[in-house]
Order: C-alpha cells, then structure tokens, then sequence
C-alpha cells in the first residue's frame, strides 16, 4: 500500500465523526457483460473503510493521482451483495447505476489487506442491522460474524463433479379456467402430506388442488372454501396456514397481532375450534410439534410471541391450551419456529438470532447470532443436524452436529464447537445477468421425505432458485454457488416441495404451478473473471 497518500476527503469524513478501520490500494473495475470481464476504471486506486456515527460505515474509493474527490462512496449494507473472491483477490458488488444495474469490482493489491476491508465490512452490515456495538458480543460470536470461511479451489476440484438440481418441466393448473379473477392475490401454499392435496390461500378464500393430477400435467383444480370465517361467523383472512391431523384438519393464523389460532375441519370447511394461550397472550408464529406430525394423529402444536417459546395442547379443557413454556424477561423479538422430526425447536428473531430449544419450558442450548438482519423463516432437516435461516438477501445454513455426534438441540455448544455459518446469496454477476434489482427471499425450506435432504428452494420476484444442498454437505462453502435459477411467468408469492418427490408446487399471485427438479451432475462453478 502506498503509505504516503492521505485522501484529503479523510479529513471531511473526520468531520462527519468518522474513523477509518481499515484501507487498502488496487484497482477499481466495471463489469462489461458484452465482453464478459472486468474492465479498468482506476488501476491505482485507494479503499477506505470508515465508520461514521449512528451504526453507519461507508466504503469510499478514491483515484490516487487525482486526489480530492472520491470516485465512489457507498454506505455499506447487505443489499449491496457484497462478496469476496478469493481467485481474484478481489470483492464484488452490486450497484445501481444511472438507472442500470451494475456489477463492480476493488482488486486489492495485498491479500491481508483485502481480508481486513472484508472483515470490516461484515461488522459494519451486523452494527447497521442490530444498532449494537460489534465488540459488545461475546468473542466466539464475533467470530460467527466477521471471520471469513472463503476457500481457495484447489485442482482436485475442477474434476470432481458435483450433485446439482435442474428446473425441467413446468406444469399449470386449471385454476384460471375454473376461478373467475377477484381483486385478492395468492398468498400461502401448503402442500399435503398424507394425502395428494395442496392449498393455496386467496385473501378469505382457499383454493384446493389434486397433486399428480396426469390430466394437468401435475396439478389439478379441484375445489374452493369460498368463506373462511371464525367460530363467530367473521370472515378473516389467514396469514399462515398448516395442515393438522393427518391432513384432514388445518390450522390458521389470521393477520396481524393475534391472540388464537383457528382449527378448520377439511370435511365441513369450517372452522370448529379456537385456540388460546392466556389472557392477552400473543401468538406470532406456530408449527406442528414436530417434523412431517401432521402425517399422524398427534395434537401438539409449537410457536412463539416476542418473548416467549410455548407450545399448545387443544385438548386441555378450558380456553387456556398451554401445555408448557417459557417467558424471558429480555424481549428476544422472538419472529418464526421450526421443528426438528423429534420435536426439538429452533427459533429465529427480529434481532437476526437463532436458538436451538430442547423442550419449550428450558432455556436454549444454543443461540447464534445471525449476521444482523431480521430471520423472515426457519426450518430444520429431520434429523436436526442443519438449521437454514432466511434473511432478505441471504440464506444463513448451520451444521449444529457436535464432534461427539449429538446436535446443538441435545447439549451445549462449547466456544470452539460453535458453527460458523454458510452465507447463502445469490452472486453478483447473476443478479446483474437477470436483472434482479431487489432480492428479496422467500422463507426457504428443504425438500421432504423419507430420505435425506438433497435441495434447498426459494423464491425472489419471478425467480425460483434451488440449491444442492448434498453439493453443500460434500464441499463445504466451496459449493455456495451450486445452485439453479430460473425465472417463472410472474411473481411468486411462495413455494413447497412435494413430499417424496423432485416436484415443488409454486404459488404465483394469480395461479399456482408444479415445477420438476432433476438430478444431474456438473462440474462445480466458477466465479473466476478476466480483469483488464
């Protein structure tokens, strides 16, 4: 680095109470998507990393043989898709540029350097999300959050071919032959389990479809529950919805801060019970009690409020079905649940946190601290042995198996045992090559069965994305990028795997689809560009 040159606009960012965390020299490139690479905009240039007040830092790039005024200066977050890119010694980023989205890259001149600036960053995007000093957090924590898991290729690895997941066939339903248009959207799917059955929520309506339908080319309309109204005739709604009882039942969440759960008889279509924590109890979110439950004829369900892990038992007498749980003092910002096959329950916050609970009623085993940002949804592979988090721009995946081979949710994770986690995004240049100006995930989720989990689905926009979680489990996050995207009529509001089958059913805002995955191999991806 060259030791001599002091921007002069440090001193204007001095005045703003900014410290400068970290600098680096190299090169400034603009991505030509004609040409396929990266070509010059300043070849010596100077990076600053500076923290101002108010949890804000900016990346600042200054041309050094016109010092004065910097060439760019962005506050850094998550949205600018920041990655490292070990090949080239380089990071790259997202940017909206005179209307056109754009792909930049800073080639640092020094490797050490570079992991400085990256490592700065990633403090910067946790304090902007948390509001919270970084060095507050404990050490093993600090880690989670700043320490890189970047990983050179090395040769073995171009031969090695890896298990992906190709989108094929794409089948419609009848539904809009069938269903006159209405002012609401889609928006919940929930695929059946124990029967051939999927659902897919229109406002306070339910449309229900034939899963393998060979007419319909995988998914047939069959009926709707017009009305959905509560036990006092109210229409609502529901904002989540799941199935109950060996799919026979359905329980909803209506919308907003709500204090019951409503259970559906599928037979009748109505809603015949309401359940209740005590007085002015808050549900936010609720799940089976455990893992593929609502394949068998088992009653618990699972959820929480903001500060609070509980689950209910519909048939304890009275309104009050709490069956157990457990009231922190400190507001969590508690958000979403999952459960592992043996009920074990991990819960992701607000705060951007997940933890891994034994039982309801104890405190957790585990906490993680996320990477900053809001945890939308959470899920679990039966076995427990991997947690996927879902945050807005990326996906947060956890391997929580002890060297001793239990997991996070069976016993404490010592400081050295605890996970850093794989940061699942998708790659600069592929959200500047389709043109994705915001990404903005939907709650991932792995495929279902009897077998291991082999795939990971989300949605953003009009795109599916899909990666090889086994590609994942092999290599590590050498296989980050191992995924298949692929953009669909219009937007999608969500998506669920078929049980047992390479088949996800996705809801669009006006009609739902059967999209077939197919296993193939390829050789692993390169994100490797030619800078000129």
């Amino acid at each position: 680095m060259s030791k001599e040159y002091v921007p002069p606009a440090l001193t204007a960012e001095s005045k703003l109470d900014g410290e400068v965390v970290a600098s680096a020299s190299g090169g400034l490139y603009l991505f030509n998507g004609e040409g396929k690479k990266f070509e010059t905009k300043v070849k010596a240039g100077t990076m600053h990393v500076a923290k101002l007040k108010g949890f804000k830092t900016i990346m600042s790039i200054w041309n050094q043989a016109i010092p004065g005024t910097p060439l760019m200066k962005l506050e850094i977050q998550h949205s600018l898709n920041i990655i490292k890119a070990p090949a080239d010694q380089a990071i790259q980023w997202n940017l909206n540029y005179g209307g056109k989205l754009t792909l930049w890259s800073f080639k640092f001149e020094d490797s050490k350097e570079m992991d400085e600036c990256v490592r700065k960053m990633r403090i910067a995007m946790w304090e902007r999300e948390r509001k919270e000093d970084f060095i507050e957090l404990k050490q093993e924590d600090q880690t989670a959050v700043a320490d890189t898991e970047d990983m050179e290729y090395d040769t073995e690895d171009e031969e090695d071919e890896d298990e992906i997941y190709e989108m094929r066939e794409r089948y419609h339903s009848d539904y809009r032959k069938k269903e006159a248009a209405t002012p609401s959207k889609n928006s919940y799917v929930e695929v059946g389990k124990a029967n051939n059955r999927s659902f897919v929520v229109r406002g306070s309506e339910i449309g229900v479809f034939k899963n393998d339908n060979k007419s319909h080319g995988g998914l047939g309309y069959v009926s709707k529950i017009s009305e959905v109204r509560d036990t006092k005739g109210n229409l609502f709604s529901p904002e989540k919805a799941f199935l109950h009882d060996r799919d026979r039942k359905m329980i909803l969440l209506p919308q907003g801060e709500r204090q019951k759960a409503l259970l559906m008889d599928l037979e009748t279509e109505k809603v015949v019970e309401e359940w209740r924590g005590p007085e002015d109890f808050l549900i936010k979110d609720l799940i089976p009690g455990r893992k593929y439950q609502q394949m068998t004829a088992e009653q618990l369900v699972a959820g929480v409020n903001k500060n609070t892990v509980f689950r209910l038992d519909p048939r304890i007498n009275g309104k009050n079905k709490i069956a157990d749980h457990r009231i922190y003092k400190s507001n969590y910002k508690f958000g979403c649940i999952t459960a592992n096959d043996t009920g074990h329950l991990a819960v992701g916050s607000e705060k951007g946190e997940i933890r891994l609970y034994s039982e309801a009623s104890k405190i957790a085993k585990c906490a993680f601290p996320g990477l900053g940002d809001l945890i939308k949804g959470i899920d679990t592979t039966a076995d427990g042995k991997w947690v996927l988090g879902t945050c807005k721009n990326y996906l947060l995946l956890y391997c929580v198996v002890k060297p001793n081979g239990k997991t996070g949710f069976e016993t404490r994770m010592l400081k050295d045992e605890k996970p850093i986690p794989f940061k699942l995004q998708l790659s600069p240049s592929d959200i500047m090559r389709y043109g994705i100006e915001e990404v903005d995930f939907t709650v991932a989720r792995f495929d279902l069965g009897e077998d291991e989990e082999q795939m990971i689905s989300t949605s953003t926009g009009q795109f599916v994305i899909v990666w090889s979680f086994s590609a994942i489990k092999k290599k590590g996050v050498k296989a980050r990028y191992e995924y298949r995207i692929k953009k669909m009529d219009c937007a999608i509001v969500g998506e669920q795997f078929q049980y047992n089958s390479a088949k996800m059913v996705v809801g669009y805002e006006d009609d739902v689809v059967v999209q077939t995955m197919e296993k193939a191999k390829a050789k692993p991806r390169r994100e490797k560009y030619l800078y000129k």
